[in-house]
């Protein structure tokens, strides 16, 4: 089959459809990937790279927001390019690409069209009117293509509760880490040498984050968290990676908890394996999550998550198993369920064991990859 590949974003290019156009081409199927040429979190783009790694890439511009005029010209361009090359398959993901996309897809007549949401744009956080614009746009959407894949079964439940389409067209793919990459037997051998170039005491006990640094990751309520178990252990450094637009208040913050020379802010990194084998404790109290990849590939790491008891993290997280969960928002919740933990180095190293088994049997990569061909396979055989 020839296949295309399609997000607003390059950066969803590079976490989440490269793997898959990667396993597709293995299989024997022509992989081609459309993307807009938009700066990653350190600022470059992705599109370069991606062509690097052997693929043809069709650049489309796209705004992330409702524009549209951009959005008509960006629908022309991709079906101009659908026509000229017939494809047997268009998988779209993200909200702007995925309308986008299947309009272009649906008017070329290609015959297989599948949208992932990762998430539905709709959410609580938005005003009423633009829930049901964005309601009606995905309903609409819904009706052009076969098969809407989703991350978890709580997204399937939005979905269907916002009768964006049939409980048979929605189907729950788990979203795939990495297990090779995130192995952290990779690592053991640099514990030291790698704290000490985070600039971690190689004897302290780290708590740590890998986010952008934006309110709904709730790294305030971390920093909260960490304020207070520091007086019960002395010993304990945090650890957060990744930047934002809050980055200077986060500093003023921990500033102003008595956290200065405790907290380091590593800024953005790209070995984020590596960063990860140098924690004890990976604890990010989000406010809404599409999945959780961190906290899945944290997982992978053998490093004990505690994370917010928010749908979709209950679907990846077993409570008191493979990491604990917490009531959101509340920083004494996430210090008394972080307690057990950083007093019992056991106990981290048995839940870490755990979750990473778990990883392996629910969200290894290829279970992903094998998961979405069997839908175009099956989509296409109708």
């Amino acid at each position: 089959m020839t296949i295309l590949e399609m997000s607003t974003e390059s950066s969803v290019q590079m976490a989440f459809i490269v793997p898959l156009a990667q396993h597709l081409r293995k299989q024997g199927h022509q992989v081609v990937l459309a993307c807009s040429d938009d700066p990653g979190e350190a600022g470059q783009s992705f599109v370069e790279e991606l062509r690097r790694m052997g693929f043809e890439v069709l650049v489309i511009p796209m705004e992330r927001t409702i524009a549209p005029r951009p959005d008509l010209r960006a629908i022309v361009a991709l079906y101009r390019h659908l026509r000229r090359r017939r494809f047997d398959v268009v998988h779209t993901q993200t909200a702007k690409a995925g309308v986008i996309g299947r309009i272009a897809a649906f008017l070329a007549r290609v015959p297989v069209i599948v949208y992932t949401a990762h998430a539905f744009p709709f959410h609580k956080y938005l005003s009423p009117w633009r829930i049901e614009l964005y309601v009606l746009l995905e309903r609409l959407a819904s009706l052009l293509c076969r098969a809407i894949a989703v991350d978890s079964e709580c997204v399937r439940s939005r979905g269907l509760a916002f009768r964006i389409a049939s409980p048979e067209k929605i189907r729950v793919i788990p979203m795939g880490i990495d297990t090779e990459r995130f192995d952290p037997g990779k690592y053991r051998a640099e514990h030291k040498a790698i704290r000490a170039d985070l600039g971690l005491r190689p004897d302290a006990t780290v708590i740590g984050a890998v986010a952008r640094f934006v309110p709904d990751k709730g790294l305030d309520v971390l920093l909260q968290s960490v304020a207070l178990l520091a007086k019960r252990f002395p010993g304990l450094q945090c650890l957060l990676v990744g930047d934002g637009p809050l980055r200077e208040d986060l500093r003023a913050l921990s500033r102003a908890l008595g956290l200065e020379g405790r907290v380091l802010f590593s800024g953005y990194r790209t070995d984020v394996p590596r960063v990860l084998s140098a924690l004890d404790l990976y604890m990010l109290p989000t406010r809404r999550e599409g999945f959780g990849v961190a906290f899945a590939e944290a997982m992978s790491m053998e490093v004990p998550v505690i994370a917010s008891r928010i749908a979709p993290l209950d679907e990846v997280i077993e409570d008191g198993r493979t990491g604990v969960l917490a009531a959101a928002g509340d920083a004494e919740a996430f210090a008394r369920a972080a307690e057990p933990l950083l007093a019992d180095p056991d106990l981290r190293r048995k839940m870490g064991q755990a979750a990473r088994k778990r990883v392996l049997e629910r969200f290894e990569q290829s279970l992903m990859c094998r998961a979405y061909e069997r839908l175009f396979l099956e989509c296409a055989a109708r």
